[in-house]
């Protein structure tokens, strides 16, 4: 059983309309038209958003192009990666699936909310980490290494890339 499928609740958390109110004065609304993406692999994405009408598509890219499909996620729930607290580019691509109406709330003011919102901090910051290790596992997002699995070079690389958390592919 993989980490997505024996912890979804923790990764996909869904906020109370109360604490959806509390998120509030750290964000701005944004509307997007179906179809329209939020953000895309290897963008910066401008925060996380907290969906408050309709539904968005969060998908992974491998380095050939295909796309896998991670989940749909609507009203109460929030988009985002453990990337977007430093500013990081995104490593999915997310689109609306339908008219979406989301708080958006930029790194500062999310690093904002994770101090002075410390309950509601702890679900979010959770969720960004288990999502990270989902992505890790998945051996999706991040840098594509091209090279003999056994050459020292590409060892180094991935060994690097793994202690830091960080998502990468080998080709």
């Amino acid at each position: 059983m993989s980490t997505i499928d024996s912890r979804r609740e923790q990764i996909f958390p869904t906020l109370t309309p109360q604490e959806i109110d509390r998120t509030r004065r750290f964000g701005r609304i944004r509307r997007y038209a179906a179809g329209e993406a939020l953000f895309t692999t290897g963008e910066i994405a401008p925060g996380m958003y907290v969906l408050i009408k309709g539904a968005v598509r969060v998908v992974r890219c491998d380095p050939l192009g295909h796309k896998a499909p991670i989940v749909e996620q609507g009203p109460g729930e929030f988009v985002a990666e453990v990337g977007q607290l430093s500013g990081q580019p995104a490593f999915v691509d997310v689109h609306a699936i339908s008219e979406v109406e989301a708080l958006l709330i930029p790194p500062e003011k999310l690093r904002a909310l994770m101090i002075e919102e410390p309950e509601l901090g702890d679900r979010i910051m959770r969720a960004l980490i288990l999502r990270r290790v989902v992505l890790i596992e998945a051996g999706s997002g991040g840098p594509v290494l091209i090279g003999p699995e056994s050459s020292p070079d590409v060892v180094r690389l991935q060994g690097f890339l793994a202690r830091n958390a960080y998502p990468h592919q080998l080709l």
